[in-house]
């Protein structure tokens, strides 16, 4: 996924076990491009796709794990194809 979703996670206890799930929400109804070093509008928006959750493939660890290192999702795959059971 360009760019790359990477965070930081504080506050989290420590012996319990999370699971991280990315859960994408279209801002507005408009299409962008990445043009001239900068998002522009470039048309309407598809119909909104049926929801999906990301989760991490770490998951489940705990949050001593998940605190102690970056968690990135970059094997995130974006898709507009509804049949596409991966996206």
């Amino acid at each position: 996924m360009f760019p790359q979703m990477k965070f930081r996670v504080s506050g989290l206890d420590a012996k319990a076990k999370y699971i991280l799930l990315l859960d994408i929400v279209a801002a507005d109804d408009y299409r962008y491009k990445f043009h001239n070093s900068r998002w522009m509008v470039a048309g309407k928006a598809d119909p909104e796709m049926p929801k999906r959750m990301y989760i991490h493939p770490d998951s489940p660890s705990t949050g001593e794990q998940w605190m102690q290192k970056v968690v990135s999702f970059h094997k995130l795959k974006l898709t507009n194809n509804i049949s596409d059971k991966h996206g």
